[in-house]
Order: structure tokens, then sequence, then C-alpha cells
């Protein structure tokens, strides 16, 4: 028996009503967007796994250094800990020998009949008290420490002449540093 053609859309016209021109264009060029669009869904969805795989290694990732960071932390501590003692220990070096090279300045400029009862630095503020045997002797310490290249601003604090027995000047002062006496050359 011979093939029948059997077509179910109707032939008068009816690829140019407005169904029939929908219906045409959706079974022709609407199959290739219905197509394209699964694609673009299925590379979106293989991307995201790939996304999602990214992000588990980075959090291992994040894990495993901040473990590290979290055992280092003590030895760290330590470090600056030892830092911070190598500093002090230099200043302390510095400092001892500005006090050894101000005491030998003190020495160099200190005339005859001057003692010293207290001396003391803070920083570059020096405290000093004593005795003077006669006003020649105090006038000449003052002198020599206003002509001296490391000390300035010189402040008598106290004094007192005890005229009753020996006449000797009880005296208290105060000075600072001028420079930085630690680089100064001793004579």
């Amino acid at each position: 028996m011979p093939a029948n053609n059997i077509n179910l859309l109707a032939h008068t016209d009816f690829d140019k009503t407005p169904i029939g021109k929908f219906l045409r264009w959706s079974l022709t060029y609407g199959r290739y967007i219905i197509v394209c669009t699964e694609i673009i869904v299925l590379i979106a969805f293989i991307y995201r796994f790939s996304l999602d795989r990214r992000i588990t290694d980075l959090n291992e990732e994040i894990e495993q250094k901040s473990a590290i960071v979290q055992a280092n932390t003590e030895f760290e501590n330590q470090f600056r800990n030892l830092q911070k003692r190598i500093e002090t220990i230099g200043r302390l070096f510095i400092n001892q020998d500005a006090a050894y090279k101000l005491l030998q300045h003190l020495q160099q400029i200190t005339p005859q009949g001057i003692t010293y009862l207290h001396l003391s630095q803070e920083d570059k503020t020096v405290n000093i008290t004593g005795i003077a045997n006669s006003n020649s002797s105090f006038a000449l310490f003052l002198n020599q420490l206003k002509n001296s290249p490391y000390l300035t601003n010189i402040e008598i604090s106290s004094l007192t002449k005890n005229t009753a027995t020996t006449g000797e000047i009880e005296f208290s002062l105060s000075l600072n540093i001028k420079e930085d006496i630690s680089q100064a050359t001793t004579r």
C-alpha cells in the first residue's frame, strides 16, 4: 500500500496568520534559542562546580596557613621580646658611656675647693649638690660650667653660706646636657 502523506496543519493560509507565524518561528528559531540557552545553563552549572572547588581549596589553604601562624605565635612573641631587650641593652650601653664621659668632663672642669655631695642624671638633666670652700672657687666653677661645650641652662636652686664656722658655700644646681656627650672625645 502506498504511503499516505498526512498533514495536520491546514494549508489554507495558516502560515500568514499571527499564530501560524509564531508557530513557524518557534519551530525553526525557537529550538536554536532553547538549545543555546541550555548550553549556557550547562556551562554556568559546570563553572559553578569549578568555583565551589576553588573556594574549598582556598578555605583549606587558609586553615593550613592560620594553623602555621598560630603555631609560630609563641616564637614570634619570644623574638619580639628579644628584640626589645636588645634595644634596651643598646640604650644602656650608650647611656653608660654618656654617664662616664659626663663624670670625666665634670672632673676636668671642677676647680680645687669644690666637693660634690650628690650628683644625679635623668635623661639630659644633671642635678648637683656640693660644697665650695670659697666664693672664688664657686665663681670659677660656675664660669667653667657656663663655658662648657656640653652643658647649658645652669640653674642654681639653693645657695647657703655657713658663716658660723668655716665660711663654706653649700649649693644645689641643675643643668642640661647640650649635645650628646657620649660622642665627645676625652682629653
